[in-house]
């Protein structure tokens, strides 16, 4: 637990605290911008909260300039001391006894102490992640009755949802699922990337269709042909000759590459042809138009230009003449694999002609079985992302019912108490991994939502391994007395987790509650009696 805060511009340092409910207790006026919620922040940045430095809403860094905040925690028998300033933030010094640095820690290896030392290592969330929405702060957040465990405005819900799942110590029920999930979309992602960059063959159901009507023809056409020998195996076979196939497909890709080089030769020939000196013949003509151009300059960009010319031109010509020599070795090779391709086929039996059907009606089913084989795969991923994704949310279904089911039962409990039988309690219902609603229906009040908020916290401290809450007064201001009153008396039941309470007016809540709160009070501050020994409420 924190055990104390110091700080040399602290009125009252240092600030010690207990377990259970610690008041940060205001004045019975409700004076504003006394400390409360400062200090409040400054239990969330020795949590390892960032709020308090990034925004400065209260002015302390701006006016008391860097400082540091030295703090301890008990845990069990052990005694552990840190400092954190607000020049470097990302950093916490672990200190000894007197907050002597001895080793400096970078913020998340402290979070991750921290996570350590309050038991919370089992959780997958950082623990950051795990207490930030319990931090309800004004000008930090939280404070939205609707979304209780929600760390940030922009926060998606199935993050929150993963939150709440993580805290009541379900993660591994999903674990193996979501990583069989995960596996799959991988997969998936692959498959997909994979046909939009052509890499594999991408076809709908109906090409599908067409490719099995295609190979069940084709496989009927060769079985015509090769029956069509008698049953001279040894001719048919010849088609499955692999190096009569090496040949024959090497003289289908050679004959692509000849067009390809024939094409290219072409264009070389052209460009060759087609670079002259056309500037060299049109400058008189610039001359009578433009009176007063340089003429002496166009000349010597005409005479770079010749240079550059006859460069690229011989560039070119070594480059026609290789590609050249490239188709004719292609040509001579096409040559001599026909004639190897001829005298096999002899040698065997089989018709020219024949072999050409063959060999064609078999590319086609090879093609369309391909085809086929990538459809069905991405159709298998496909079905096994959905199997898997329903096996998830079956998982999740079990496990959002039961800690429904925990968490409204505490809210019942909570409610009779605070308000009675006859008022409705606020519920939680989880409708998936993505989506929820913290309501009480057929009870929208302001000060409900914000009891149902303290109620909320309550059920997790109770139930789960969240090691504290942190409540600013603003929450308290929106509920009724009874109920607040009601509420103080539960919080201050609470023995083993640490709350943090800002709150003022005490007197108006009874004598009962004022000697409640004074008993639970670490620190008091008033109008005249500020939680920084300086004052800069007058200036703007």
């Amino acid at each position: 637990m924190l055990k104390e805060i110091r700080c040399v511009h602290f009125s009252h340092s240092p600030i010690e605290f207990h377990p259970g409910l610690n008041v940060i207790l205001g004045d019975d006026d409700a004076k504003n911008s006394i400390g409360k919620s400062t200090v409040l922040m400054v239990i969330d940045f020795v949590f390892g909260g960032s709020t308090f430095t990034e925004k400065d809403d209260a002015g302390a860094i701006r006016e008391l300039g860097p400082h540091r905040y030295d703090y301890s925690f008990q845990f069990g028998a052990r005694r552990m001391y840190f400092s954190r300033h607000t020049d470097s933030p990302d950093l916490v010094r672990e200190c000894n006894e007197a907050y002597e640095a001895q080793r400096e820690l970078g913020l998340d290896e402290y979070n991750r102490l921290l996570k350590l030392m309050y038991g919370l290592d089992g959780l997958d969330g950082t623990f950051r992640n795990v207490v930030s929405p319990f931090a309800r702060i004004w000008k930090k957040g939280g404070l939205d009755p609707s979304h209780p465990f929600v760390a940030a405005d922009k926060e998606t819900f199935a993050a929150a949802i993963a939150r709440l799942v993580d805290l009541f110590g379900r993660s591994p029920d999903v674990a193996q699922e979501r990583k069989t999930l995960d596996v799959l979309k991988g997969r998936k992602k692959l498959i997909g990337d994979s046909m939009a960059a052509s890499i594999i063959p991408r076809i709908t159901k109906t090409q599908y269709e067409e490719n099995t009507r295609s190979i069940e023809s084709n496989r009927a056409q060769i079985e015509q042909l090769r029956d069509g020998f008698g049953g001279a195996l040894n001719v048919y076979e010849s088609l499955f000759d692999q190096n009569l196939q090496k040949k024959q497909q090497r003289k289908i890709e050679l004959g692509g590459q000849r067009v390809e080089l024939q094409n290219k030769i072409r264009r070389l020939q052209r460009e060759i042809s087609g670079i002259t000196p056309r500037l060299a013949a049109n400058i008189a003509l610039v001359a009578d138009f433009f009176p007063n151009v340089n003429v002496q300059r166009l000349e010597q960009v005409e005479a770079f230009h010749q240079k550059i010319g006859s460069i690229v031109k011989k560039e070119l010509r070594d480059e026609l003449a290789g590609t050249i020599e490239q188709e004719r070795a292609a040509a001579a090779e096409v040559t001599q694999l026909d004639k190897e391709i001829q005298s096999s086929l002899q040698s065997k039996g089989m018709p020219d002609d024949v072999f050409n059907r063959l060999f064609e009606l078999k590319g086609a089913v090879d093609k369309a079985s391909n085809e086929n084989a990538h459809f069905e795969s991405k159709a298998n991923i496909d079905s096994a992302v959905k199997g898997s994704s329903n096996r998830l949310e079956d998982i999740y279904a079990g496990i959002f019912l039961a800690i429904e089911g925990q968490v409204n039962s505490k809210l019942r409990s909570f409610n009779k108490v605070v308000y009675g039988a006859s008022r409705v309690p606020s519920e939680l219902r989880i409708k998936g991994a993505g989506s929820y609603l913290f309501t009480s229906p057929d009870d929208t009040g302001t000060g409900k939502s914000f009891a149902g908020l303290v109620g909320f916290d309550l059920a997790m401290l109770s139930m789960t391994k969240l090691p504290m809450a942190i409540h600013d007064s603003v929450i308290y201001k929106n509920i009724e007395v009874p109920a607040t009153v009601r509420i103080l008396r539960m919080l201050s039941a609470m023995r083993s987790k640490q709350i943090f309470l800002s709150f003022d007016e005490a007197k108006k809540f009874g004598p009962y509650i004022e000697r409640l709160l004074k008993r639970f009070t670490v620190l008091k501050l008033a109008n005249d009696d500020l939680l920084y020994k300086r004052d800069w409420r007058g200036r703007k």
